[in-house]
């Protein structure tokens, strides 16, 4: 049927994930693409558990574009989570689909050079580069840590962003 929602949000999976997102948005399964997470199998296993009742399927990069056209091609629903916004431009670069609407939702402040954009999202200069390269490439960018929460846009975070 179609992807439903994609997110960055470096949590990943946990609660809101799969009881507040999936009641405004339902899905059957979710697809994680990142290198990082791919490679960490304790960190695989636990995201399996917190899935709950949602199938998921965990990817590398290289291995995103194939399983966003199967997810496209699907009767199901899905949503698409990455833990960094890095990973959606790539996509994007690599020809992988994702529906055209990117969310981010938490972004944590451990990374150097973060910013407090609010909301849980911490930013650095690269992310506002990744981010530039999406809106670039035609991705509506939505500032969103839950459904009930007002949508913030691009050019409003990165005014913010580069008024600090």
């Amino acid at each position: 049927m179609a992807i439903v929602l994609a997110r960055v949000d470096d949590r990943v999976i946990h609660g809101q994930t799969t009881t507040r997102w999936v009641a405004v948005k339902p899905a059957d399964a979710i697809l994680v693409i990142s290198d990082k997470i791919a490679a960490d199998q304790l960190r695989c296993k636990v995201l399996k558990a917190a899935a709950g009742k949602l199938k998921l399927g965990i990817y590398t990069l290289a291995q995103g574009p194939e399983a966003l056209a199967k997810a496209q091609a699907s009767a199901k629903n899905f949503f698409v989570i990455s833990d960094s916004i890095r990973n959606f431009a790539d996509l994007v670069k690599i020809d992988g689909d994702f529906g055209g609407v990117l969310n981010i939702g938490n972004l944590n402040a451990t990374r150097e050079g973060t910013k407090n954009m609010g909301n849980t999202v911490m930013m650095n200069d690269e992310d506002v580069v990744a981010l530039d390269e999406l809106e670039a490439a035609g991705i509506d960018l939505q500032f969103q840590l839950l459904p009930d929460d007002a949508v913030r846009t691009w050019p409003a975070v990165k005014t913010k962003y580069q008024s600090m």
